[in-house]
């Protein structure tokens, strides 16, 4: 026995350390992964990505400007210069978006505050272009791709819709193609749609059921009075226009466990079969966004201020972190 205490001793005092040394690196990492945010970029770094000839190639003097005006906005919304990097190799890359120089400096840093992921932008545009999927032009799925993914909308839904419309329902192949478009951006389910239409014969009854269906009917918008609703409660106030005012919403974002906030669709997205119950879980996200003054404020407050065209004004808007993911970084530092 006293030889096993010894024993237990030396190797508390030889792993203690071993134990603390990797909780410390752990903690370290966690707050720095979550405090991230906090000096997400700096004007220097910038400057040198916008005057570099894989950046923006810029002047030194037009580089120095931009970076003046742009690095407090892009830090308040936490872009990194690696991620302004990814996204202009996407948007630059012959094989996707194809944008010249031009395009890219006028698009980039207004896609990149709003958080456009370039492996989703990368798989819109594979929907989207591929002959086996929409076959669209290349030219219009430089715009779609874009639009598409602002909207949160979900690749393997895109071609789903589109195989339902064209393949199943008969459509011609144009018409299937705008409608496909239409249903994504708004959301659509496809298995729905194709079943109900068989049931009624009648496209536009199918649409609204599938629209309705969609994620189990647990996404939400935020209408014209600032307040989230699922689109069947658009369909009731709203009625025949229901349609464009669910378009021009800004959808519902709930704090996934990673303290950032996602779309219901994109729960689907990242967490598959069980993104229900992990969307639910979520805290709703109170989203900001900056306005023209260059201040930050929540939906509510666009409401008060921009009143009937707020939406307009919220969808231009750079977007910050929620608050909720602010405060739980806090909790956990």
């Amino acid at each position: 026995p006293i030889r096993i205490k010894a024993l237990a001793a030396k190797a508390a005092k030889t792993w203690t350390p071993i134990i603390c040394s990797t909780m410390t690196r752990m903690l370290f990492a966690t707050i720095a992964a979550l405090l991230g945010l906090a000096a997400a970029v700096t004007p220097e770094e910038l400057e040198n990505y916008f005057y570099s000839t894989s950046g923006l190639d810029l002047s030194r003097a037009e580089a120095h400007m931009l970076a003046m005006q742009e690095a407090d906005s892009l830090t308040k919304c936490g872009v990194t210069v690696s991620d302004i990097k990814a996204l202009a190799g996407v948007l630059y890359s012959t094989s996707y978006i194809d944008m010249s120089k031009a395009e890219i400096r006028q698009q980039l840093l207004p896609l990149a505050k709003q958080h456009i992921d370039p492996e989703e932008l990368k798989n819109m545009w594979t929907a989207l272009y591929s002959t086996s999927s929409l076959d669209l032009s290349k030219s219009e799925c430089k715009s779609r791709s874009i639009e598409l993914t602002k909207y949160r909308a979900e690749p393997d839904q895109v071609k789903a819709l589109y195989d339902v419309l064209y393949r199943s329902i008969n459509l011609p192949k144009t018409q299937a193609q705008s409608d496909t478009l239409e249903l994504a951006a708004a959301g659509c389910d496809p298995k729905a749609l194709e079943a109900s239409y068989k049931a009624s014969r009648d496209l536009n009854s199918a649409k609204s059921s599938a629209l309705r269906a969609n994620l189990n009917g647990e996404a939400k918008r935020f209408a014209k009075d600032g307040k989230a609703y699922t689109l069947a409660e658009f369909q009731q106030y709203y009625g025949k226009d229901y349609f464009l005012e669910w378009l021009a919403a800004p959808a519902e974002k709930r704090v996934a466990n990673d303290y950032k906030a996602y779309t219901a669709s994109e729960f689907r997205m990242f967490f598959g079969s069980s993104w229900e119950s992990k969307f639910t879980a979520g805290l709703p996200a109170t989203q900001m966004r900056i306005a023209e003054d260059g201040k930050i404020y929540n939906i509510e407050e666009f409401v008060q201020y921009y009143k009937d065209s707020w939406q307009k004004k919220w969808a231009a808007a750079p977007e910050v972190p929620c608050k909720e993911c602010h405060a739980a970084k806090e909790v956990v530092v």
